[in-house]
């Protein structure tokens, strides 16, 4: 039989629907003793190798008084000059630059994949911080070497008080309800707009914070209005009413209602174009560049055998029904649009690994010359 792959919920008192109606995007939840793969993960010396690469986003932060906070960006050799100020490193994008990272999100399958957005890591001395904060979105903080001690609140905090002199956004005099020590193979996680406070209790404390991509609702509506008014016509245009025009400078109903038209539009989308958008939009969204050359031209596609999804690219899939009853798919891949089968969809966004297929000779090459699929 093969080899189950470890699972969040696994040896836990609950089970991903108890999770999904009591906590999720509710309220925190702390899952101890996970059976999760930690040595997909970099060490201490990975990190710094990392955050040392051009390419690859860090910061050190740190505090002189532990109430303002400041960031030293991609300058990890900085780190012996503020160390006395108890530094913490933090390197982004984890799953990217260093791919066997990818295997942990394996211990997630209730997510869909397109909301995964990256991997921070972080290493840290013994009573370092990066202060009070909330994050926008969802987070698993998982413990992977040495302790830390996480405070943090069952609700989102009311009218929080910010340090108004700290380069950081960091919660003033934040008082927290909970408080638990993480040890490796713990994981807290958090809804969004939950105020936390992590401060390392060991001297070789790493933490992954596995976070969520979501964009907000005004990204979302701005992007889906944006798209529509790409595909009017140039030559539909605002026209006055009928009524005699007097010569002030008012807006009156006319004006009005015709706005409201407009946006009423809007709701007659169908939702194979909503689909669209949307997919185009999450995949789309806050893309981090790979500026890897390939060397992978449409003559040496058949030498490979197996592929697998490049670390930096999105994919999800929308299943549409023909008039022939067909069911087809619209798959979605960093921000485009691809008109294709049902299993292709589903095995290019859902398999680790797929082979090459003959039949799809011009869209595989489109997706290798993109880089949006490499080798295995």
């Amino acid at each position: 039989m093969p080899k189950t792959k470890p699972n969040v919920f696994d040896g836990q008192n609950i089970t991903a629907d108890e999770f999904f109606k009591t906590h999720w995007q509710r309220s925190p939840y702390l899952f101890t003793g996970t059976n999760l793969d930690l040595s997909c993960l970099p060490d201490a010396n990975d990190l710094f190798k990392l955050a040392a690469q051009q390419q690859v986003q860090s910061r050190i932060i740190y505090s002189e008084d532990q109430r303002r906070y400041q960031a030293i960006y991609d300058e990890p050799e900085a780190w012996q000059q503020v160390l006395d100020f108890k530094p913490t490193l933090l390197v982004s994008d984890i799953e990217k630059w260093f791919p066997t990272a990818q295997r942990l999100m394996d211990g997630f399958p209730f997510i869909k994949n397109w909301r995964f957005d990256d991997l921070m890591m972080s290493f840290a001395p013994a009573g370092a911080s990066v202060g009070a904060h909330t994050d926008h979105y969802d987070v698993f903080l998982v413990q992977v070497q040495g302790s830390r001690q996480w405070s943090y609140d069952s609700v989102p905090l009311q009218d929080a008080k910010m340090v108004a002199d700290s380069e950081l956004a960091v919660i003033d005099n934040y008082q927290a309800q909970l408080s638990h020590e993480l040890q490796a193979g713990d994981i807290l996680y958090l809804p969004p707009e939950i105020p936390h406070h992590g401060i390392s209790t060991s001297d070789d404390c790493i933490t992954c914070s596995i976070g969520l991509r979501a964009p907000s609702k005004s990204e979302l509506i701005t992007a889906v209005i944006e798209t529509t008014a790409q595909n009017m016509p140039a030559q539909d245009r605002f026209k006055d009413s009928v009524q005699s025009n007097n010569h002030d400078a008012s807006i009156g109903a006319h004006e009005i209602s015709y706005l409201k038209a407009q946006l009423q539009s809007l709701s007659q989308l169908n939702d194979q174009q909503l689909a669209e958008y949307f997919g185009q939009f999450v995949t789309g969204y806050r893309l981090l560049d790979d500026e890897q050359s390939s060397d992978l031209i449409i003559n040496q596609v058949t030498k490979t055998i197996s592929w697998k999804k490049s670390p930096f690219a999105v994919f999800a899939y929308h299943l549409t029904t023909d008039n022939s009853s067909v069911t087809k798919a619209q798959l979605f891949v960093n921000g485009e649009t691809y008109h294709v089968s049902k299993e292709f969809a589903q095995t290019l966004c859902n398999q680790a690994q797929f082979k090459y297929l003959n039949s799809k000779d011009e869209f595989f090459a489109e997706l290798i010359e993109t880089q949006a699929i490499i080798p295995a």
